[in-house]
């Protein structure tokens, strides 16, 4: 199989194309033909060398991508409930042996996979588990009831655009902060009020809720300024461990999207809400893999509302075309 790999640490350039022996599934595995992928930041964290501490125990070449959608191609003997022909995403932890997602082919254990309705776009799917997953854990943190307010910082980034969307969805009033540009965005993606970014956030958010929000979900890591918004015993939500909320009055949580990959439930309610279009996915840029460096350029360039995909083309398998 043709895979988008590196064989040393460096800049955009050192990606390349090469030749791997096909992935063979272990007995709770799958191995999915990938027809989408998408470069996060994270992979151009894992390029740079910048994860090279959690990757001590691997060899080159190594393979980014931590999510994807495609078809099952091969079922291992223990992974159940799965066919060859099936269109499913997935998600997967690039800092393995095996690497990521970034290839022709990918074995992932079969809890990692949500089967898709054949009427999703698996290019769009592709731009869902990780971010998805991070913004449902999210969601669970915050114990929302119904009528419970919560502002989202970074709003109108992947995560903080499912966010609100799953805020929307479990009753919650969402505040959401936005530059100009990215107003329009932030309210079809459903947030109830839209405040200004920067500083001039604090007084916006205040002139609403006086006495702060109920919950926070600091997509943005701004931090303990935004926790200040809280309310004494609100809930603040940062995605990453090492951007915390310190704040004492509050019940602070972080996520971790790799504790959550093999979390088949919620894989699948994420692919439902695809199927039912509730979930708004943004594709800014299709590249074939041949062309991983420039997807890693426009990553680490920012600003693009939309993800970068990298496409791996494939004949459709032959359980779909009998």
């Amino acid at each position: 199989m043709r895979a988008s790999a590196f064989m040393e640490f460096g800049g955009p350039e050192v990606l390349q194309v090469l030749e791997l022996p096909q992935p063979v599934p272990a007995a709770d595995e799958v191995v999915v033909q990938v027809v989408a992928s998408t470069v996060n930041p994270t992979d151009t964290l894992m390029r740079s060398g910048r994860q090279a501490a959690l990757m001590t125990q691997l060899s080159p070449p190594y393979i980014a991508g931590m999510e994807f959608a495609g078809y099952v191609y091969q079922v291992g003997s223990g992974a159940g409930g799965l066919r060859v022909g099936q269109p499913v995403m997935g998600a997967v932890n690039p800092r393995r042996v095996a690497g990521g997602a970034h290839a022709q082919y990918v074995a992932v254990p079969a809890a990692s996979l949500a089967v898709l309705a054949s009427t999703v776009d698996l290019i769009q799917a592709a731009t869902v588990p990780m971010n998805g997953l991070t913004a449902r854990m999210v969601i669970d943190a915050l114990q929302p009831r119904p009528g419970q307010n919560v502002l989202v910082t970074g709003a109108a980034g992947a995560v903080g655009g499912y966010v609100i969307q799953l805020a929307r969805l479990a009753g919650l009033t969402v505040i959401a902060d936005a530059k100009d540009d990215d107003q329009a965005l932030v309210r079809q993606l459903g947030a109830n009020i839209v405040v200004p970014r920067g500083e001039a956030m604090d007084a916006a958010v205040r002139s609403h809720f006086p006495r702060g929000v109920d919950g926070l979900v600091d997509c943005a890591l701004i931090g303990d300024r935004a926790a200040a918004l809280v309310r004494d015993g609100g809930i603040a939500v940062s995605p990453r461990k090492s951007n915390p909320i310190t704040d004492p009055r509050l019940q602070a949580r972080y996520v971790s999207v790799i504790e959550q990959m093999n979390n088949t439930a919620a894989l699948a309610e994420l692919g439902e809400l695809l199927r039912q279009g509730i979930l708004t996915t943004r594709v800014g840029q299709r590249l074939p893999m041949t062309e991983a460096a420039l997807a890693h350029q426009s990553v680490e360039q920012g600003g693009m509302r939309g993800r970068v995909v990298l496409l791996f083309q494939h004949p459709a398998p032959a359980a779909l075309t009998a």
